[in-house]
């Protein structure tokens, strides 16, 4: 019985490095377009969530946002270290955390695209509800940038609306069935 929790707990490790490591990928892949770049970060946060029980996937992306945060050029652009708490982007990155956790408790096991693609849509929701007024505060608080709310949901959501519900679909699509191939290579 010990053999198999811990053989469990080195493949839920395992799982959730590796959630992280393909989180810190999403982030390399960047086109700049402002205080906000594009990245298939929140592609591999909607994976972590469909993938992993709520505790790992939670813990997957802790643990990117924490190697950003001691100094591992793991953010978008290749940054990191703790001064990043103060760049625009970094109120995304906690909704990361808040939006995994989320996910896999709607939506772990779900077979169905329609009920999946709209729990990434929450996620969504909630990226942009915990980030845009984090962005807010720092561009204008910190920079001293002036902004309103129209100019900041320009350049933190309009460019991203329809990239983002790409990559919810394509996860949508996908996630059931790698979730039912590890399930499925588990039980060999």
């Amino acid at each position: 019985m010990s053999k198999i929790k811990n053989k469990m707990a080195t493949q839920d490790l395992v799982q959730t490095a590796l959630m992280a490591a393909l989180i810190a990928i999403g982030a390399f892949i960047t086109i700049p377009l402002g205080p906000v770049p594009f990245t298939m970060q929140n592609f591999f946060i909607f994976m972590a969530g469909l993938l992993l029980i709520p505790k790992l996937a939670g813990l997957s992306v802790l643990i990117y946002v924490l190697i950003g945060l001691i100094g591992l050029p793991v953010f978008a652009g290749f940054t990191g270290g703790p001064q990043m708490i103060f760049a625009p982007t970094f109120g995304f990155l906690i909704s990361f955390i808040i939006a995994a956790v989320l996910i896999s408790k709607l939506a772990y096991g779900e077979k169905s695209f329609i009920k999946i693609l709209g729990v990434l849509i929450l996620a969504e929701v909630v990226f942009y509800a915990i980030g845009l007024p984090y962005m807010y505060m720092i561009l204008t608080k910190v920079n001293g940038t002036p902004m309103t709310f129209k100019s900041t949901l320009a350049v933190g959501m309009f460019p991203f609306l329809g990239p983002d519900l790409l990559k919810a679909v394509i996860a949508a699509l996908i996630a059931p069935k790698i979730l039912d191939s590890l399930n499925h290579a588990k039980v060999k």
